[in-house]
């Protein structure tokens, strides 16, 4: 049931991010400055991907790829957003990767305590 779970909030933050990332005028723009919406939004992704991480008893080792996939999608949102009619920041990449890859830390680390291993 976690997993299950974990996998329904992971496509749910993904598509989350992509909407108010990729929209040309998503809802709630410039009700927080842009900043605190990249950390916000990619710490949700991060958090989420943590969760699918452990849910999933990856192995240590995969919690790299779960990173990657994470700064892949900051870079793949970023760099779609000169479709939309929005322009592209490195300023809010880094917000998106400090956001992303700062969750992914901690939200392992305290998941880590949480979800013991499943057993084969």
């Amino acid at each position: 049931m976690l997993l299950w779970a974990a996998r329904v909030a992971a496509l749910v933050a993904v598509g989350f991010a992509c909407y108010l990332t990729l929209s040309p005028e998503p809802a709630g723009a410039g009700v927080l400055p842009d900043w605190v919406g990249h950390l916000g939004i990619f710490a949700g992704v991060g958090a989420s991907f943590a969760l699918l991480h452990r849910a999933s008893a990856w192995p240590a080792s995969r919690l790299r790829l779960v990173a990657l996939a994470t700064a892949f999608l900051g870079v793949a949102t970023e760099v779609g957003q000169s479709f939309t009619g929005r322009d592209p920041s490195v300023v809010d990449l880094a917000f998106d990767l400090a956001g992303g890859l700062g969750a992914i830390l901690a939200a392992d680390a305290l998941l880590k305590r949480r979800i013991s291993p499943r057993r084969s």
